[in-house]
């Protein structure tokens, strides 16, 4: 959510700022959804992008929800993690 707000970067392995790329995915990404009508989405945790519990930072699983996952929840797409697909019908 930060990175949202703009409190936060996405910074790669090699130090580049990549924050306007994952913004432009996250936007692409509800993009597809609103015009599929999609109103739910499993994700993949312990991404950057996709986290909704925990993403990677580095070499290090840092607690915080990812920029695509932020995103959607902010639009009202229901998240839900990969680990927990199994709760769902």
């Amino acid at each position: 959510m930060d990175v949202l707000l703009k409190k936060a970067r996405v910074i790669n392995a090699e130090g580049a700022d990549v924050t306007a790329h994952f913004i432009a995915g996250a936007e692409q990404t509800l993009f597809i959804a609103r015009t599929l009508g999609i109103y739910r989405a499993v994700l993949k945790e312990r991404s950057p992008s996709c986290g909704i519990r925990c993403n990677k930072k580095g070499d290090r699983i840092i607690a915080g929800i990812g920029v695509t996952a932020a995103l959607l929840k902010q639009h009202g797409i229901q998240i839900i993690s990969s680990e927990d697909i199994n709760e769902y019908p």
